[in-house]
C-alpha cells in the first residue's frame, strides 16, 4: 500500500518518519515529498587503465580514492548562489540536504521527478529502494544524458522525490537496515567513504 500526503504527515507527526531538517510547504506532493539538493558534489575520476571490483562494497575505490570533491556554500562572497555545473555525459553523487528516517513497517523509494527526467537527468542508476530502519541522508546517482550543462543548486533543485510503502509485516529489529556491521550506509555522510559499523547491541 502506498502511503498518500494525508498519511505520511500521520506518521511525521507519530515520529515514525523523520525528515532533517523539517520539509518545506513546497516540498509537499499528492503521495511523496520532493526531496532538496544538498552542499556535497562528488565526482569519479577517469582511469581507464584500472580495474576495480565493487562485489564486496565500495572499499577498493576507496583504497585508491578515485574521486574529486566539491562541497559548495549557500552562497559565495559575493552573495550569490553557488552551483555546480554537470556537463553532458558525466555522472556525479550528490548527497540530499534532508536526512530521512525510515520505520520498520515502511520502505521507502526514491525516484527523479519529471522535468529533470525530461532535461535528460537521471537521479539513480539502480539503487530506488531505502531499507526499512534506515536514516540518513540520501546518496543520488545524477547523469546528465542530455545535451547541454545543467546547473544544480543546493536547496533550490528538489530533483527527486520519495515515496513510502506499507510492509505487510514490519521486519524485526535484528534484520533492520542498521543493525549489522556490514550496513555500512547508515547515517552516511559521504558516498564513498564509511566508518565501519559495530551494529545494534542486542
Amino acid at each position: 500500500m502506498v502511503l498518500s500526503q494525508v498519511d505520511i504527515k500521520k506518521a511525521l507527526a507519530k515520529g515514525e518518519i523523520g525528515f532533517t531538517p523539517e520539509l518545506e510547504p513546497q516540498q509537499w506532493a499528492e503521495a511523496s515529498v520532493n526531496l532538496r539538493l544538498g552542499f556535497r558534489f562528488t565526482q569519479l575520476r577517469e582511469a581507464p587503465n584500472l580495474t576495480v571490483s565493487v562485489a564486496a562494497g565500495i572499499g577498493a575505490v576507496g583504497a585508491f580514492r578515485l574521486w574529486d570533491e566539491k562541497i559548495l556554500k549557500e552562497v559565495d562572497e559575493l552573495g550569490q548562489r553557488e552551483s555546480y555545473k554537470l556537463k553532458p555525459g558525466k555522472f556525479v553523487l550528490a548527497l540530499t540536504h534532508e536526512s530521512i528516517k525510515v520505520p520498520r513497517h515502511l520502505i521507502a523509494r526514491v525516484e527523479g521527478r519529471s522535468t529533470y527526467a525530461r532535461m535528460g537527468l537521471s537521479m539513480h542508476q539502480t539503487a530506488p529502494w531505502v531499507q526499512p530502519g534506515f536514516s540518513g541522508p540520501l546518496v543520488l546517482e545524477i547523469a546528465n544524458l542530455g545535451s547541454f550543462n545543467i546547473e544544480l543548486t543546493p536547496l533550490v533543485d528538489r530533483p527527486c522525490q520519495l515515496t513510502f510503502f506499507r510492509l505487510v509485516t514490519p521486519v524485526p529489529e535484528e534484520l533492520a537496515y542498521g543493525s549489522r556491521p556490514t550496513d555500512l550506509y547508515q547515517d552516511q555522510d559521504h558516498p564513498l567513504v564509511h566508518k565501519p559499523k559495530r551494529g545494534k547491541k542486542r
